[in-house]
């Protein structure tokens, strides 16, 4: 039948039990097609959800990678530094021998080593006492004690 041979015929009167067949019929297949919306619509949601997550693994891998690279160029950085500080602190530890102290002071300042003939001696009566004045202050004290302590090792290297 075209549209053409249905316009041309009469309706045909249809009565109430066919109608009621005929609305639950429709009503049947408008349910079927708002399931099956209802049904796309959740595959849709369950597929975006689906790449949302895909995505945000692939970026945080991204982000690991990015930061282990960073991660292994600091160490290397590091261990660079380490090397560097190990050379200096050996530079160092040599440029202070006391060889080279003692060449200095020969060289450079003129000094020179004291002869056994040199040493004077002094012999100090048994009663002589010494007298240590209590008022001086702390940083007199200090003073003097670093004297004596230089003095003593003074005559200890001679």
């Amino acid at each position: 039948m075209t549209k053409e041979t249905r316009r041309n015929q009469t309706p045909i009167p249809i009565d109430s039990a066919e109608r009621r067949k005929l609305a639950r019929k429709k009503e049947r297949a408008r349910l079927r097609r708002r399931r099956d919306r209802i049904r796309k619509l959740i595959i849709a949601a369950v597929f975006a959800v689906f790449l949302v997550g895909a995505v945000g693994t692939v970026v945080g891998y991204i982000q690991v990678t990015d930061l282990t690279k960073q991660v292994e160029e600091k160490n290397t950085q590091l261990a660079q530094l380490k090397s560097e500080y190990i050379s200096l602190r050996t530079k160092k530890e040599n440029s202070v021998d006391l060889s080279e102290v003692e060449t200095y002071a020969e060289n450079v300042l003129g000094l020179v080593k004291l002869d056994r003939s040199q040493e004077e001696y002094l012999e100090l009566q048994k009663n002589d006492q010494v007298q240590v004045n209590e008022g001086s202050s702390g940083v007199e004290k200090l003073a003097s004690s670093f004297v004596k302590s230089f003095s003593a090792i003074l005559s200890f290297l001679r």
